[in-house]
């Protein structure tokens, strides 16, 4: 049985997705079973797991470790309800949807989900505006090409801030801006020019989490042509 439900035709998600700006995505709300999204909630780790990894935000940061974004990526760390999301989004008919909604017929899953998974950030924690490094496990044969978030939490308000804000392929001002709320799924090109972040500092609660399921997608890396990604994160100025 499938676990989620477009909510439209892929053929017009698909013309939606490429036609977006400044560059290819998608905001979708309801995608997958809200029991489901309620059911990985209620594994994420107290903050003081030592599960968590900190990644931090590309500032130097004062918020403390707890706070700052975090993330879980290996399944066997992860709860049960979690992994199994995680192997769907890995699935060959989920694979197959996001194929065909990005127009990328080779895109490719990394079943390591390299820099995804569970992904958790608290108050006064942000993320520099950005391009992604190639998270793949063989970055010299693949290239980072999709980018998939699910928002989990059941509660978030407009004052908590965390907006995922996509910006202008040279950098210079954001064109979009997405509340994270819970069960909405973005999926976004990834390229050398695709910045996205959330800048500005959380003001969710003490104890409250901007927390996040995230993979990537990847297309084979043509190996007599220069790389389009470089393995390193592209920050902004």
């Amino acid at each position: 049985m499938r676990g989620w439900s477009w909510p439209e035709e892929l053929t017009t998600l698909r013309k939606r997705f490429l036609t977006a700006e400044p560059y290819p995505h998608l905001v979708l709300d309801g995608v997958f079973a809200a029991e489901a999204l309620i059911e990985v909630f209620l594994e994420v780790p107290i903050a003081a797991s030592s599960l968590w990894t900190t990644w931090g935000s590309g500032w130097q940061e004062s918020n403390g470790d707890r706070n700052q974004k975090r993330g879980i990526s290996s399944l066997y760390l992860l709860g049960e309800r979690t992994s199994k999301f995680l192997q769907q989004l890995n699935s060959k008919d989920f694979l197959a949807d996001v194929r065909q909604l990005t127009d990328e017929p080779a895109l490719a899953a990394d079943a390591t989900f390299n820099g995804g998974g569970l992904h958790c950030t608290g108050r006064g924690g942000r993320l520099r505006i950005h391009v992604d490094m190639v998270r793949h496990p063989r970055p010299d044969r693949f290239d980072q090409a999709v980018n998939l978030i699910v928002f989990i939490n059941p509660i978030w308000l407009p004052e908590y801030r965390g907006q995922l804000e996509l910006w202008s392929r040279n950098a210079s001002h954001r064109c979009v801006s997405i509340e994270p709320l819970f069960n909405r799924l973005v999926l976004f090109r990834s390229d050398r020019e695709t910045y996205h972040g959330h800048p500005e500092a959380l003001q969710c609660p003490e104890g409250v989490f901007r927390t996040s399921i995230a993979t990537y997608y990847y297309v084979p890396r043509i190996l007599d042509k220069p790389p389009k990604t470089l393995n390193e994160i592209g920050w902004s100025d």
